[in-house]
């Protein structure tokens, strides 16, 4: 099997033509939070010893759509299976300066009161690298989760790609 010398990885991680064996999307994970790792369906998942979960998807944009519609899509799946809207929809932007909308949501669950944050962020293809749909989530019963609220927030705006 042949070897890749460190700085010839490095140069692929660069180019993104190795990304299974390069740090992908993240958050800063919270005081309090412990990180679970990565799965087949999450790039980054943490969560706190009370229950709030936060986690990183990132999705290949298929179909090709921008933010509006990924934002559209997003919010109109979860209002379709329960999730009632918490405020308006926000703009935000990633820490690497990647514009997304963020929802904010509550739903009852087994009889209790839960809070449902995501923000989706959609990366334009280009020479080297595909359109990509992220999805920054965060959630866990309102009672453990309104506490830990501005901690979730912070790590939600130091997602980067």
């Amino acid at each position: 099997m042949p070897t890749v010398s460190r700085p010839s990885l490095l140069l692929l991680c660069a180019l993104g033509l190795a990304a299974p064996a390069c740090a992908g999307p993240r958050v800063n994970t919270p005081a309090g939070f412990a990180t679970l790792g990565d799965d087949d369906h999450f790039s980054y998942r943490a969560a706190s010893a009370e229950g709030v979960v936060l986690a990183v998807r990132v999705e290949r944009n298929r179909p090709e759509g921008n933010l509006a519609f990924w934002s559209r899509v997003v919010d109109e799946r979860m209002q379709s299976r329960g999730y009632v809207p918490d405020g308006d929809a926000r703009p935000v932007q990633s820490a690497d300066g990647l514009a997304g909308t963020q929802y904010r949501y509550r739903v009852a669950h087994q009889g209790r009161a839960h809070r449902y944050w995501v923000a989706v962020f959609v990366k334009p293809g280009g020479f080297l690298s595909r359109s990509r749909v992220y999805v920054v989530e965060a959630g866990g019963d309102q009672e453990v989760f309104d506490p830990a609220a501005a901690a979730v927030e912070r790590a939600m705006a130091s997602f980067r790609r």
